[in-house]
């Protein structure tokens, strides 16, 4: 999603606003534990700072679905993200997007922050987790954990 920065460095606009809709495609979500992604809703403005750097304020919004930790379900995950960020021609402080010809990409800062909120494990709460089967039930109590003994230790340690 290329943004033409012209009408801002020329004067003609104060600001651009940006009110787009993008849709990546399953080959975007390859690499990622993200099994569908809906319409990505990209809404803000790009204010002009110098004659070489921009403000960029935006707003994502979209529901991913990502696969339950537990049950290996689809859970569908929404986001909501705000971004605020300088962006100019100078790489001053490690940052690979840069204003090229009076134009600026916003494609990889969406898909950056939306890879960002996939979260490492998700487990859906709205339905009741099958605990136990046919042989096997899931273990909550944590009295035999490796660390029950250094917790005793830690509690004597300090009534000491």
């Amino acid at each position: 999603m290329i943004i033409d920065l012209n009408p801002l460095f020329s004067g003609i606009k104060k600001v651009i606003e940006i009110n787009e809709t993008i849709v990546f495609s399953s080959s975007d979500l390859k690499n990622t534990s993200i099994k569908k992604l809906d319409k990505v809703y990209v809404t803000g403005t790009i204010n002009k700072v110098s004659d070489e750097s921009v403000d960029l304020k935006i707003n994502i919004s979209t529901v991913m679905t990502l696969e339950d930790s537990v049950t290996l379900e689809d859970v569908n995950y929404p986001i909501n993200i705000n971004i605020h960020k300088v962006v100019g021609n100078v790489d001053d402080d490690g940052e690979y997007y840069k204003i090229l010809q009076n134009t600026l990409d916003i494609l990889p800062i969406v898909w950056e922050n939306i890879v960002l909120e996939v979260p490492l494990r998700i487990v859906n709460n709205e339905r009741e987790t099958v605990i136990e089967g046919d042989g096997w039930s899931l273990n909550k109590d944590n009295s035999n954990s490796p660390l029950s003994d250094l917790k005793e230790m830690l509690d004597m340690e300090e009534r000491r």
